[in-house]
C-alpha cells in the first residue's frame, strides 16, 4: 500500500474533495511513475462504495501530465463495480498511470487491457463516460488551486470481444441496451443487433 505525500495544498484540496463525498478514509496505493519529474499515480480506493458489495478507485496523478486535448479541465479516473476484489479499483491506478501523456480519456473511448482484471471476472477491456457514481457537482470542475480543474471521469469495465459491437452501436445505445449493467462485472456479453 503507497503513502499518499501532502506536499503541497492540491494534493490535500483533492483528498479533502473526496472526504467530502465519501465521508470515510480510503487505502492508498501508489504506482511507480513512468515519466521522470512527475510522482505515480495514487489510486484511493473505497470499499462498500456505492454500497455493501462494492468496490470504488478513484485516481490522482492522471492530471498531472499534459494532453494536447485536455483543453477544459484534465481527467482523473473513477471506477465502481459490484464485486469485493481490490484488482478492480486498484486498475484505475494502474491505466492512468501508463496510459497518462498518451491517452486523452474522453467521453466513448475505448481501452483494450488484454487480460483479465480479477478471476471474478473474464472482462478485460473499458470505455470512458461520466462517473455513475458521483453527482456533477462532484465530479465536474473540481478546483484545487492549480491553473486547471479536474473532471472525474468514469472507467466502465466490458469485454474485448464487445469492442466492435460497442463501436457500431455507439456509446448512447450500448448504454441503454438491456443486457448492460455499469456496476456488473459478470453480466452477459453483448451481441450485435
Amino acid at each position: 500500500m503507497g503513502i499518499f505525500n501532502f506536499r503541497n495544498k492540491p494534493e490535500e484540496r483533492y483528498l479533502r474533495h473526496l472526504k467530502r463525498i465519501f465521508r470515510r478514509e480510503p487505502r492508498y496505493y501508489l504506482e511507480e511513475s513512468l515519466i521522470p519529474g512527475l510522482p505515480g499515480v495514487t489510486t484511493f480506493v473505497y470499499k462498500d462504495v456505492p454500497e455493501k458489495g462494492y468496490i470504488t478507485g478513484i485516481t490522482y496523478g492522471l492530471s498531472l501530465a499534459n494532453h494536447p486535448d485536455w483543453q477544459y479541465g484534465r481527467p482523473e479516473l473513477c471506477i465502481s463495480v459490484k464485486s469485493t476484489a481490490l484488482e478492480w479499483a486498484r486498475v484505475a491506478g494502474y491505466i492512468a498511470n501508463n496510459l497518462r501523456g498518451n491517452c486523452p480519456f474522453s467521453y466513448g473511448q475505448t481501452i483494450n487491457f488484454k487480460q483479465k482484471v480479477s478471476s471474478d471476472s473474464d472482462m478485460d477491456a473499458f470505455f470512458i463516460f461520466a462517473p455513475s457514481t458521483l453527482d456533477r457537482a462532484d465530479h465536474a470542475d473540481i478546483d484545487i488551486g492549480l491553473d486547471y480543474k479536474i473532471n472525474i471521469v468514469g472507467l466502465y469495465p466490458m469485454y474485448s470481444e464487445e469492442l466492435k459491437v460497442y463501436e457500431e452501436m455507439g456509446l448512447k445505445d450500448f448504454w441503454h441496451h438491456e443486457g448492460f449493467d455499469n456496476y456488473s462485472v459478470t453480466r452477459e456479453r453483448i451481441v450485435g443487433r
